[in-house]
């Protein structure tokens, strides 16, 4: 005999809908998380992961996320209702009146806003606070606000997936460094602007034989400013920064390092314009030489082919590379990197002027016979970086003074009391390292440099 169907009874039709409730609970939660970890919120995602008590029982397929959703949404909407879907409004326009509610009595009014590029016309975003608005200037959105991660995630192979959230951690917000904290090295700086800042701000002037340079070398003894100066571009010129190292691209496995790079241009050129920035090249790109390991040989292969291949790539990528010992690196990079500039020590004034930055500060009562300029002419040779353990040096023998009476008592309200003899002992007990190798440099800028 066949079975009969019995209708479902009433608790079991309650336990199979709370049964689903709890399932579509579970999967946003899950959405959410793989939302913040592809965005690269790594500490928001872990305080949700406590406080949401979730397990490694579960995980996202791999063609499932947030962004997939919201496209296939606002598709079915346009084809159902011939219109985009409004998901969020600003809280600083009148709204359409409707009815009074009590939970809408306690609501902020809202203002819309033009979309996003990737976004819907209609989508518009929610600010809450009606200040920051009030206080901003327009500022241009860079490609990394404007493009998810989660875009190119999907264009990618799964085994990919995993650099690119390793590479998506080398990227370097903006510090609030500017071209005003340098002191000095004007060429540098007019360099850079044209290399990196007028091509972004300017990209019709800058076609066909004009196009902009594809790589810098900063190079000079250590201590003379040429990461600040990396930093300076990273903030001012709005590109999308890769601050790359040895642990981000060598890896023990055959042929994973080479996949690395690879990835790197590729994220580069998705996120373009973008800046490549490599610290002390020569660890990465040696010159080549009998005997070397096969890893590394490939590896300098790939990093030359990518920088000037037969693969065309989108927007601009531009490689700024600094270097304590130029004379090692590869001439096939050299050949690459078409302006190779000579960072020297600062000069008299701009030691002076060094000396007066880290100097007057709010913290710190200056002896009024202390002369800039006096100082300035007993530090040649010295770098930036060593005047300023000068003035640290200083500030500390002041510090030694005070610390067998405080007795446990604070100090913070008191200033810094330095003297003309404190900072003249200091400069006597720290000596320049970098005096010696400017000669050196000096002779390879004149057979290799390129201004």
């Amino acid at each position: 005999m066949s079975a009969v169907s019995r209708p479902m009874s009433h608790m079991r039709k309650l336990e199979t809908k709370e049964a689903l409730f709890r399932t579509r609970k579970r999967i946003l939660k899950y959405l959410v998380l793989g939302f913040l970890k592809q965005e690269g919120f790594v500490h928001t995602a872990d305080t949700f992961i406590s406080e949401a008590a979730l397990t490694d029982e579960y995980t996202l397929c791999d063609n499932i996320d947030l962004d997939i959703i919201l496209q296939d949404y606002c598709s079915y909407y346009l084809i159902r209702f011939n219109k985009q879907p409004q998901f969020c409004r600003k809280v600083d326009e009148q709204p359409i009146k409707r009815p009074q509610t009590r939970r809408s009595r306690s609501e902020h009014v809202v203002e819309k806003v033009d979309s996003g590029p990737d976004l819907p016309a209609t989508f518009t975003v929610t600010k809450l606070l009606k200040e920051n608005l009030l206080g901003n200037t327009e500022a241009p959105i860079s490609a990394l606000e404007r493009k998810p991660i989660a875009g190119y995630l999907s264009t990618i192979s799964p085994e990919k997936k995993a650099i690119v959230e390793i590479l998506y951690q080398d990227i370097i917000r903006p510090s609030g460094s500017s071209w005003d904290d340098i002191k000095g090295l004007t060429t540098a700086k007019n360099i850079l602007l044209e290399s990196v800042v007028y091509p972004v701000r300017y990209p019709e002037v800058f076609t066909g034989l004009l196009e902009p340079w594809r790589g810098v070398l900063l190079h000079g003894p250590p201590g003379t400013g040429k990461t600040m100066l990396a930093r300076a571009v990273a903030s001012e010129s709005g590109c999308t920064f890769f601050n790359i190292t040895c642990s981000t691209v060598v890896n023990k496995w055959r042929g994973e390092s080479e996949k690395i790079v690879k990835v790197l241009f590729d994220m580069a050129s998705y996120y373009a314009p973008s800046i490549i920035f490599i610290d002390e090249a020569e660890t990465l790109a040696g010159a080549r030489a009998t005997g070397e390991h096969e890893a590394s040989r490939r590896l300098k292969s790939q990093l030359l082919t990518e920088i000037d291949g037969i693969v065309q790539r989108d927007g601009i990528v531009f490689l700024l590379v600094n270097s304590n010992m130029p004379w090692e690196i590869d001439s096939a990079m050299l050949r690459r990197l078409e302006k190779r500039i000579f960072i020297p020590l600062p000069d008299f004034k701009t030691r002076a002027e060094l000396f007066e930055t880290f100097l007057k500060s709010k913290n710190i009562e200056l002896d009024p016979n202390v002369d800039f300029k006096e100082l300035s002419c007993k530090t040649e040779g010295y770098s930036g970086s060593d005047i300023k353990l000068v003035c640290k040096e200083a500030l500390m023998a002041n510090v030694r003074k005070m610390l067998p009476n405080m007795g446990g008592k604070s100090q913070s309200n008191c200033k810094d009391k330095l003297s003309l003899s404190d900072i003249l002992t200091a400069i006597e007990r720290t000596k320049p390292i970098s005096k010696n190798l400017t000669r050196r440099h000096e002779e390879w800028q004149k057979e290799m440099g390129s201004t």
